[in-house]
């Protein structure tokens, strides 16, 4: 219809001009015209029918369908980091969430993809499961004191700094926040669980500030043992001396090994204290910087340096030098009488090789002339060894002499019985020498004979 219409309309239209230029009747080709015009337009008419029927339709066919708008959205959705790695490494995820105690979906892609990257990287250089990080973590800082945590928590603020900028992530999502978050937890829990110390601090006030006082020691850094056992150690010397005030314990200790000094010089002092920690260690099953015989030592020492003010001459600086050699060969057997006791015993032999190194050592003697005490060289060495024989050996320096020279031999002196080994002896300077124990006699020289 359309299309015959279109033909009626340029038939008709040029029939029209032909007949208008000829000067004929247009009454038959405005006809046609007309009839073309009425023909398309009642086509179109028709069509727009059509199509308004066709979109009616549509529409009632998709109103019939049921649209779901959560199921549209997810179809255009994106998965997040924290889906996608949870999706690929499920037994990984279910450790972080653990290790956190926190919801990782509730995390924007960059808070879980750095917190994740921050953990694996904990894990690498730990050598251990992401699981494990917290429990390594606290194994190696465990001997910390409760008291250092706060020092702990501040340290590991600055290192945080270094994190950020090392790997550009949020200050929330560094290794040092993880640990600081630790930290408090470890601060909150030693609260809960005060120190040996901090209890008998409370208890005792006084005694606490001059068991500080007197040891010079944090007892808050200290292990619950360590404190027990200084403590107790403490307790024990006050309770023997009677003393209800610590303050007063340092004092009386001094005064007393300061008597003892004067029959014992200074080295012979520091192997007794060296014996006395060990044996108090021994018997109280103390560590031996826990005894108070170690303090004593420390008190001992500090009594020492404040005479060191005090000038000596080259002879008693020479004298002591001697003196410190001698008893340092000595050491701790000093209390043991197999090693000591005796000309032949094994200490003897030790100390009879360092006085004729020192004899015989030409720089030595040297020294002694340019310091105005070479004409009491020999006698000084002789002195202090002797000094030395008669205490830890129970013998003369001429016994230790005569037994080093000639282990061979009888030893013959004038201080000893050669038959029954009696110090008992009467000197008959007629008769010579009478055992008055075994009535045995001998004759023997004067003097110190040295074989030099």
């Amino acid at each position: 219809m359309k299309t015959f219409g279109w033909i009626c309309i340029v038939f008709g239209s040029l029939s029209f001009i032909g007949a208008v230029l000829a000067g004929h009747n247009v009454f038959g080709p405005s006809f046609w015209l007309a009839l073309g015009i009425g023909l398309v337009y009642k086509s179109k008419e028709k069509e727009k029918h059509n199509n308004e029927e066709s979109s009616t339709n549509e529409l009632q066919q998709i109103s019939k369908v049921e649209i779901n708008p959560k199921q549209s959205i997810e179809t255009v959705k994106q998965k997040t980091f924290w889906e996608d790695y949870k999706e690929n490494n499920p037994s990984e995820a279910q450790e972080i969430e653990n290790l956190l105690k926190i919801d990782m979906s509730e995390l924007s892609n960059r808070d879980a993809r750095e917190k994740i990257q921050m953990l694996e990287r904990i894990s690498k250089n730990m050598e251990c499961t992401i699981s494990e990080i917290k429990a390594v973590y606290l194994k190696g800082i465990e001997k910390c004191s409760a008291h250092l945590i706060p020092q702990m928590i501040e340290t590991t603020k600055k290192e945080m700094a270094n994190e950020v900028n090392m790997f550009n992530i949020l200050e929330s999502n560094t290794c040092s926040a993880l640990m600081i978050e630790w930290l408090k937890e470890l601060q909150e829990n030693a609260l809960n669980n005060e120190s040996y110390w901090r209890k008998w601090k409370t208890n005792n006030p006084e005694k606490a500030v001059a068991l500080e006082s007197l040891t010079k020691v944090d007892f808050d850094v200290m292990d619950d043992e360590d404190v027990k056992q200084t403590i107790t150690s403490f307790e024990g010397m006050a309770d023997f001396k009677g003393l209800s005030d610590w303050n007063q314990i340092k004092e009386i200790t001094l005064q007393y090994f300061e008597d003892m000094t004067k029959d014992l010089c200074e080295e012979e002092m520091l192997v007794l204290f060296d014996h006395l920690i060990s044996e108090e260690a021994n018997h109280t099953n103390a560590c031996p910087s826990n005894t108070f015989a170690y303090y004593s030592k420390l008190w001992y020492l500090e009594s020492l340096k404040a005479k060191e003010t005090e000038t000596l001459t080259p002879e008693q600086n020479f004298r002591n030098e001697y003196k410190r050699k001698l008893i340092y060969k000595i050491g701790t057997n000093a209390f043991i009488p197999l090693f000591c006791e005796g000309y032949d015993s094994p200490i003897a032999h030790e100390i009879m090789n360092l006085m004729y190194q020192h004899l015989r050592n030409g720089e030595l003697k040297a020294e002694a002339e340019k310091n105005g005490f070479g004409d009491k060289f020999i006698h000084i060495i002789v002195e202090e060894t002797e000094k030395i024989t008669e205490k830890y050996c129970h013998a003369s320096l001429q016994e230790c002499i005569e037994f080093y020279n000639f282990p061979d031999k009888k030893v013959l002196t004038r201080d000893r019985c050669p038959n029954c080994g009696s110090r008992h002896v009467l000197d008959n300077y007629e008769f010579g020498l009478e055992c008055m124990d075994c009535s045995y006699t001998w004759f023997a020289p004067f003097g110190k004979r040295l074989y030099l």
